[in-house]
Protein backbone atom coordinates (compact mmCIF):
# COMPACT_ATOMS: atom_id res chain seq x y z
CA UNK A 1 0.00 0.00 0.00
CA UNK A 2 1.60 3.30 -1.09
CA UNK A 3 0.75 6.35 1.02
CA UNK A 4 -0.85 9.03 -1.17
CA UNK A 5 0.62 11.75 1.07
CA UNK A 6 4.29 10.84 1.62
CA UNK A 7 4.79 7.94 -0.80
CA UNK A 8 5.78 5.45 1.89
CA UNK A 9 5.32 1.76 1.01
CA UNK A 10 3.24 0.03 3.67
CA UNK A 11 1.85 -3.44 4.22
CA UNK A 12 -0.99 -4.38 2.00
CA UNK A 13 -3.50 -4.59 4.87
CA UNK A 14 -2.25 -1.44 6.68
CA UNK A 15 -4.88 1.12 7.79
CA UNK A 16 -2.39 3.92 8.56
CA UNK A 17 0.87 5.02 6.99
CA UNK A 18 3.86 3.82 9.00
CA UNK A 19 5.75 7.05 8.26
CA UNK A 20 3.28 9.92 8.46
CA UNK A 21 0.26 8.24 10.11
CA UNK A 22 -2.12 9.18 7.37
CA UNK A 23 -5.24 7.05 7.48
CA UNK A 24 -5.78 5.17 4.29
CA UNK A 25 -9.08 5.50 2.48
CA UNK A 26 -10.91 2.15 2.53
CA UNK A 27 -11.62 2.44 -1.19
CA UNK A 28 -7.90 1.84 -1.77
CA UNK A 29 -8.26 -1.54 -0.11
CA UNK A 30 -10.97 -2.50 -2.53
CA UNK A 31 -8.73 -2.30 -5.58
CA UNK A 32 -7.46 -5.91 -5.36
CA UNK A 33 -11.01 -7.16 -5.05
CA UNK A 34 -12.15 -5.27 -8.11
CA UNK A 35 -10.03 -7.61 -10.21
CA UNK A 36 -11.95 -10.71 -9.16
CA UNK A 37 -15.21 -10.00 -11.03
CA UNK A 38 -13.17 -9.19 -14.14
CA UNK A 39 -11.45 -12.56 -13.91
CA UNK A 40 -14.77 -14.36 -13.46
CA UNK A 41 -16.27 -12.47 -16.37
CA UNK A 42 -13.28 -13.40 -18.58
CA UNK A 43 -13.69 -17.11 -17.70
CA UNK A 44 -17.40 -17.00 -18.43
CA UNK A 45 -16.79 -15.41 -21.83
CA UNK A 46 -14.18 -18.07 -22.77
CA UNK A 47 -16.59 -20.83 -21.75
CA UNK A 48 -19.30 -19.42 -24.00
CA UNK A 49 -16.92 -19.28 -26.97
CA UNK A 50 -15.77 -22.84 -26.33
CA UNK A 51 -19.37 -24.10 -26.21
CA UNK A 52 -20.24 -22.34 -29.48
CA UNK A 53 -17.19 -23.83 -31.21
CA UNK A 54 -18.10 -27.32 -29.98
CA UNK A 55 -21.69 -26.97 -31.21
CA UNK A 56 -20.52 -25.83 -34.66
CA UNK A 57 -18.09 -28.77 -34.88
CA UNK A 58 -20.79 -31.28 -33.89
CA UNK A 59 -23.19 -29.90 -36.52
CA UNK A 60 -20.47 -29.97 -39.18
CA UNK A 61 -19.51 -33.56 -38.38
CA UNK A 62 -23.16 -34.59 -38.48
CA UNK A 63 -23.75 -33.01 -41.90
CA UNK A 64 -20.56 -34.55 -43.32
CA UNK A 65 -21.45 -38.00 -41.97
CA UNK A 66 -24.93 -37.74 -43.48
CA UNK A 67 -23.55 -36.85 -46.92
CA UNK A 68 -20.99 -39.67 -46.84
CA UNK A 69 -23.62 -42.18 -45.74
CA UNK A 70 -25.99 -41.12 -48.52
CA UNK A 71 -23.24 -41.35 -51.15
CA UNK A 72 -22.13 -44.77 -49.90
CA UNK A 73 -25.67 -46.08 -50.23
CA UNK A 74 -25.99 -44.72 -53.77
CA UNK A 75 -22.64 -46.11 -54.89
CA UNK A 76 -23.27 -49.58 -53.44
CA UNK A 77 -26.80 -50.08 -54.68
CA UNK A 78 -26.46 -49.27 -58.40
CA UNK A 79 -23.54 -51.62 -59.32
CA UNK A 80 -24.99 -54.40 -57.14
CA UNK A 81 -28.19 -54.45 -59.21
CA UNK A 82 -26.30 -54.62 -62.52
CA UNK A 83 -23.89 -57.32 -61.33
CA UNK A 84 -26.80 -59.37 -59.99
CA UNK A 85 -28.52 -59.41 -63.40
CA UNK A 86 -25.30 -60.38 -65.21
CA UNK A 87 -24.41 -63.13 -62.74
CA UNK A 88 -27.81 -64.79 -63.21
CA UNK A 89 -26.80 -65.72 -66.79
CA UNK A 90 -25.82 -69.37 -67.15
CA UNK A 91 -26.07 -72.29 -69.57
CA UNK A 92 -29.01 -73.58 -67.57
CA UNK A 93 -31.02 -70.33 -67.26
CA UNK A 94 -30.09 -68.90 -70.66
CA UNK A 95 -29.32 -65.34 -71.75
CA UNK A 96 -31.99 -62.67 -71.01
CA UNK A 97 -33.05 -60.77 -74.12
CA UNK A 98 -32.97 -57.64 -71.95
CA UNK A 99 -29.18 -58.03 -71.66
CA UNK A 100 -28.57 -58.65 -75.38
CA UNK A 101 -28.11 -54.97 -76.28
CA UNK A 102 -25.45 -54.60 -73.57
CA UNK A 103 -23.65 -57.63 -74.96
CA UNK A 104 -23.88 -56.08 -78.45
CA UNK A 105 -22.25 -52.87 -77.23
CA UNK A 106 -19.41 -54.89 -75.76
CA UNK A 107 -18.66 -56.83 -78.96
CA UNK A 108 -19.47 -54.10 -81.53
CA UNK A 109 -15.98 -52.64 -81.16
CA UNK A 110 -14.48 -55.90 -82.49
CA UNK A 111 -16.50 -55.76 -85.78
CA UNK A 112 -17.37 -59.43 -85.31
CA UNK A 113 -13.71 -60.52 -85.14
CA UNK A 114 -13.04 -62.13 -81.75
CA UNK A 115 -12.65 -65.64 -80.35
CA UNK A 116 -14.73 -65.22 -77.19
CA UNK A 117 -16.17 -62.55 -74.90
CA UNK A 118 -16.84 -62.60 -71.16
CA UNK A 119 -20.19 -61.31 -69.96
CA UNK A 120 -20.84 -61.52 -66.23
CA UNK A 121 -19.78 -65.00 -65.17
CA UNK A 122 -20.34 -66.47 -68.65
CA UNK A 123 -17.91 -66.77 -71.57
CA UNK A 124 -19.48 -66.81 -75.03
CA UNK A 125 -17.76 -67.73 -78.30
CA UNK A 126 -18.45 -66.08 -81.66
CA UNK A 127 -21.04 -68.67 -82.72
CA UNK A 128 -23.02 -68.31 -79.48
CA UNK A 129 -23.01 -64.52 -79.80
CA UNK A 130 -24.31 -64.79 -83.37
CA UNK A 131 -27.13 -67.03 -82.16
CA UNK A 132 -28.04 -64.83 -79.16
CA UNK A 133 -28.01 -61.52 -81.04
CA UNK A 134 -30.00 -62.93 -83.96
CA UNK A 135 -32.69 -64.27 -81.63
CA UNK A 136 -32.68 -61.03 -79.62
CA UNK A 137 -33.47 -58.98 -82.75
CA UNK A 138 -36.35 -61.32 -83.57
CA UNK A 139 -37.76 -61.14 -80.01
CA UNK A 140 -37.41 -57.36 -79.72
CA UNK A 141 -39.08 -56.90 -83.11
CA UNK A 142 -42.00 -59.03 -81.85
CA UNK A 143 -42.06 -57.37 -78.37
CA UNK A 144 -41.17 -60.69 -76.72
CA UNK A 145 -39.36 -61.12 -73.41
CA UNK A 146 -37.58 -64.08 -71.85
CA UNK A 147 -34.29 -65.93 -72.07
CA UNK A 148 -32.37 -67.17 -75.10
CA UNK A 149 -30.82 -70.65 -74.80
CA UNK A 150 -27.03 -70.83 -74.48
CA UNK A 151 -25.96 -73.95 -76.38
CA UNK A 152 -22.82 -75.36 -77.94
CA UNK A 153 -22.66 -74.30 -81.60
CA UNK A 154 -20.14 -75.47 -84.17
CA UNK A 155 -18.24 -73.10 -86.44
CA UNK A 156 -19.30 -72.77 -90.08
CA UNK A 157 -17.55 -75.37 -92.24
CA UNK A 158 -16.78 -73.07 -95.21
CA UNK A 159 -17.62 -69.46 -94.31
CA UNK A 160 -17.78 -66.93 -97.13
CA UNK A 161 -19.49 -63.64 -98.05
CA UNK A 162 -19.43 -61.25 -100.97
CA UNK A 163 -21.00 -58.18 -99.32
CA UNK A 164 -18.54 -56.22 -97.21
CA UNK A 165 -20.31 -52.83 -97.10
CA UNK A 166 -23.74 -51.35 -97.56
CA UNK A 167 -26.89 -50.08 -95.85
CA UNK A 168 -29.39 -52.71 -94.77
CA UNK A 169 -33.03 -51.82 -93.99
CA UNK A 170 -34.84 -52.99 -90.87
CA UNK A 171 -37.05 -55.50 -92.69
CA UNK A 172 -33.97 -57.03 -94.32
CA UNK A 173 -31.81 -57.37 -91.19
CA UNK A 174 -34.76 -58.85 -89.25
CA UNK A 175 -35.13 -61.37 -92.09
CA UNK A 176 -31.40 -62.13 -92.01
CA UNK A 177 -31.55 -62.63 -88.22
CA UNK A 178 -34.54 -64.98 -88.57
CA UNK A 179 -32.82 -67.18 -91.15
CA UNK A 180 -29.48 -67.22 -89.31
CA UNK A 181 -31.12 -68.19 -86.01
CA UNK A 182 -33.29 -70.86 -87.66
CA UNK A 183 -30.29 -72.41 -89.44
CA UNK A 184 -28.27 -72.61 -86.21
CA UNK A 185 -31.25 -74.08 -84.36
CA UNK A 186 -31.75 -76.76 -87.01
CA UNK A 187 -28.13 -77.74 -87.72
CA UNK A 188 -26.25 -76.82 -84.52
CA UNK A 189 -23.64 -74.75 -86.38
CA UNK A 190 -23.25 -71.28 -87.86
CA UNK A 191 -24.24 -70.88 -91.55
CA UNK A 192 -21.52 -70.48 -94.14
CA UNK A 193 -23.31 -67.32 -95.37
CA UNK A 194 -26.68 -65.57 -95.20
CA UNK A 195 -28.47 -63.84 -98.08
CA UNK A 196 -29.69 -60.31 -97.45
CA UNK A 197 -32.78 -60.23 -99.65
CA UNK A 198 -32.74 -63.68 -101.21
CA UNK A 199 -32.16 -66.81 -99.11
CA UNK A 200 -29.26 -68.96 -100.28
CA UNK A 201 -27.20 -66.08 -101.67
CA UNK A 202 -23.62 -65.85 -100.33
CA UNK A 203 -24.01 -62.25 -99.20
CA UNK A 204 -22.98 -62.06 -95.55
CA UNK A 205 -20.35 -64.23 -93.90
CA UNK A 206 -21.01 -65.26 -90.27
CA UNK A 207 -18.53 -62.61 -89.11
CA UNK A 208 -20.24 -59.87 -91.16
CA UNK A 209 -23.68 -61.02 -89.98
CA UNK A 210 -22.50 -60.80 -86.36
CA UNK A 211 -21.15 -57.30 -87.01
CA UNK A 212 -24.52 -56.34 -88.48
CA UNK A 213 -26.47 -57.70 -85.49
CA UNK A 214 -24.17 -56.03 -82.96
CA UNK A 215 -24.63 -52.64 -84.63
CA UNK A 216 -28.41 -53.06 -84.74
CA UNK A 217 -28.61 -53.83 -81.02
CA UNK A 218 -26.01 -51.19 -80.07
CA UNK A 219 -28.26 -48.54 -81.61
CA UNK A 220 -31.24 -50.12 -79.87
CA UNK A 221 -29.32 -49.86 -76.61
CA UNK A 222 -28.97 -46.09 -77.14
CA UNK A 223 -32.45 -45.25 -78.46
CA UNK A 224 -34.73 -48.01 -77.19
CA UNK A 225 -35.90 -48.70 -80.76
CA UNK A 226 -34.63 -50.89 -83.57
CA UNK A 227 -33.01 -48.64 -86.20
CA UNK A 228 -34.73 -48.18 -89.57
CA UNK A 229 -31.46 -49.14 -91.26
CA UNK A 230 -27.87 -50.02 -90.43
CA UNK A 231 -24.67 -49.41 -92.39
CA UNK A 232 -21.91 -52.03 -92.46
CA UNK A 233 -19.08 -52.41 -91.85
Amino acid sequence: MICPKCGQKNDEDASFCEKCGTKFNTTLLDNPDTKKPLKKESIAQSTKILIIVCVVLVIGVGITAGILFKNSQHNSQVPASNNSSMNQISNESGFPVSQASNLAVQIAKYNGNFASVSYGSTTLDQNQCLYILAKAIIMINSNETGNIPIKSIQTASSPEGTVTSGTIAQSDYVNVATRAYTWIDNYGRSPNYVGIKNPGQPDLSPTMALDLFSKVLSQYNSTGQLPTSVTIP
